[in-house]
């Protein structure tokens, strides 16, 4: 793991509106390495116990190779199947863990708290982890599990080498060491490529919508901040000051960005953009260039993002991947 530097998703204060997007982008194109079942899990390599300190700065130690996996995030979800021991979860952390599809059959364990998206701790106790995988975020409910004897991970990727990376460790608590470094590997191959694609191409300034409203964006130490930056995108909002800021149409049309990028997590058309109280005034969106985009690929640190990277390129430079 490296100290996190941003959280990929919006924190819970930031706005109500925004708890969609952090359980959806916690996915609907091909997966790098592995198809909807994912690959045959190799242990060759692997020994434990394995103690790995992880992005709370917490070390955990697993004394086997687990076989009883809860996943409390969408994108470690995704990783886990992309390992091949998907038959090791008993437990996710809601509906939104949807990819593969095999993932909407395990028991859901979320919907505590005062925003509804904590784990019910009781149901988690219930399932008898040997392994609990998380993301950045619900410090008193994971000091509660640890607490209670379950062992919890937290992996918080904040770029895509740091996908990639969190992927390897996964491998390493989970016994899979040779197939996670497969699945790092031909994902930081299929990023490479599109990168290049997109280097032929001049940088295209765009602006991409979080959710509305209110209007809400990508400041420029984000996960999705470092897709489109490889994708080729001079973002507008590269100047925020928060991770997710609100952002106002009178600043768009000054900044006038020539793509206007939208979360499929807005829920929106391209013509509803266009209907919106003075966003005709916007010359991308007057001009029709907005552009809908899978949140699930571009939002979920995992197996897929290379995807979500191509999807933002390809948005951005259709020249060069027609």
């Amino acid at each position: 793991m490296r100290p996190p530097r941003s959280r990929p998703f919006p924190s819970l204060p930031t706005l109500a509106v925004a708890l969609a997007v952090v359980l959806a982008g916690c996915a609907r194109a091909g997966a790098p390495a592995s198809g909807p079942s994912g690959p045959t899990a190799s242990t060759t390599g692997a020994t434990f116990p394995v103690t790995v300190t992880d992005d709370d700065g917490v070390a955990v130690t697993i004394d086997a190779p687990p076989s009883r996996i809860v996943t409390f995030a969408p994108s470690a979800t995704e990783i886990v199947y992309a390992l091949g021991v998907g038959d090791r979860l008993v437990g996710v952390s809601g509906p939104f863990d949807d990819y593969p599809p095999a993932a909407r059959r395990v028991e859901e364990i979320g919907g505590a708290g005062e925003f509804g998206v904590d784990p019910n701790l009781e149901k988690v106790v219930s399932l008898q982890p040997d392994l609990f995988l998380t993301i950045a975020g619900g410090d008193r409910w994971k000091d509660r599990l640890r607490d209670l004897g379950v062992p919890v991970f937290t992996i918080d990727s904040t770029d895509l080498d740091d996908v990639a990376h969190d992927v390897e460790t996964v491998g390493r608590l989970t016994g899979t060491t040779d197939t996670a470094a497969e699945v790092a590997s031909e994902l930081l191959s299929q990023a490479d490529q599109v990168e290049q694609r997109a280097a032929g191409e001049p940088a295209v300034s765009c602006f991409f919508e979080v959710f509305y409203p209110p209007l809400l964006t990508v400041g420029p130490d984000t996960f999705i901040a470092d897709l489109l930056d490889r994708a080729g995108c001079d973002s507008v909002s590269d100047h925020a000051k928060a991770d997710y800021p609100t952002w106002s149409v009178e600043d768009l049309v000054r900044e006038d960005p020539r793509v206007y990028l939208v979360s499929s997590e807005s829920g929106v058309t391209a013509r509803a953009v266009a209907a919106r109280p003075g966003f005709g005034a916007v010359g991308a969106v007057a001009a029709g260039r907005v552009l809908l985009i899978d949140s699930d690929l571009v939002s979920r640190p995992g197996p897929r993002i290379a995807a979500g990277l191509k999807l933002l390129a390809e948005a951005l430079h259709p020249e060069a991947f027609a």
